[in-house]
């Protein structure tokens, strides 16, 4: 088990299971089951697939950039990182697995482990409990929107924090706590764009529910990005905006 966590930690994680995957398995179904994709829907999984591939190609850029302003040799790391790169290409999507597994091999995912601790540690971990919790308060929204006459404007902004949330609990894995960091502020400047609509029904149980979701979405990035020790940054933003509202 790394000691840090960082880009390269998140990375491992994700490719020490992919490279004992079986060979002849489409590489598109091994990347979904391995990323979490469920869109049964082949056109639509394969655009997912492709956007976490392109998120683990920033990570591996980042690892890279904090390697290089550790000092550390680009030898050491240049070629299994190459490797890494041919690995999550989108352009193997069509192909069997044998064509990614390739390049995952021993020498590489151990160079990645060595890359792990030279990296800084970067965030806490969110427990499974905490991610849980998010997502059983996503469910508690989606229920408030079926149980009430919600007015359109709302119900679509409401849908979208939905697919928020979830793209940035699916994206935690790769990212890290960033994903839900950025979620919040993405969905805080709607807020207050769309504050005409949402202050009608301001004191609904859908929107009760809403600010639940998010509340609990920036409380984890907070303890996650270490900000529980100066001023709980996404929390405090939630809290301005709800009187704002």
């Amino acid at each position: 088990m790394p000691k840090n966590l960082n880009s390269a930690t998140r990375l491992l994680r994700i490719l020490e299971p992919a490279s004992t995957k079986s060979d002849n398995t489409p590489v598109l179904e091994v990347w979904a089951k391995l990323l979490g994709v469920i869109d049964e829907h082949p056109i639509r999984r394969a655009v997912a697939v492709t956007q976490m591939l392109q998120a683990m190609h920033r990570e591996l850029y980042i690892a890279a950039v904090g390697l290089s302003a550790a000092n550390f040799s680009k030898s050491l790391y240049e070629s299994a990182f190459s490797r890494i790169e041919n690995a999550l290409s989108p352009m193997l999507l069509p192909n069997t697995w044998n064509n990614v597994k390739q390049y995952l091999t021993a020498d590489v995912l151990t160079a990645l482990a060595f890359c792990t601790e030279i990296l800084p540690d970067e965030e806490n971990e969110i427990s499974s409990e905490e991610l849980q919790t998010i997502r059983e308060k996503v469910d508690e929204l989606k229920a408030a929107l079926t149980d009430t006459e919600t007015p359109t404007r709302l119900q679509i902004l409401i849908k979208h924090h939905i697919e928020l949330i979830e793209r940035a609990l699916s994206d935690y894995f790769i990212v890290g706590a960033m994903a839900l960091r950025e979620a919040g502020r993405t969905a805080l400047g709607e807020m207050i764009e769309a504050r005409e609509t949402i202050s009608p029904s301001r004191n609904s149980p859908e929107v009760s529910h809403l600010e639940s979701a998010w509340k609990a979405v920036n409380n984890a990035a907070d303890i996650a990005l270490k900000a529980e020790k100066i001023a709980q940054i996404g929390q405090k933003a939630w809290d301005a905006i709800s009187g704002f509202l």
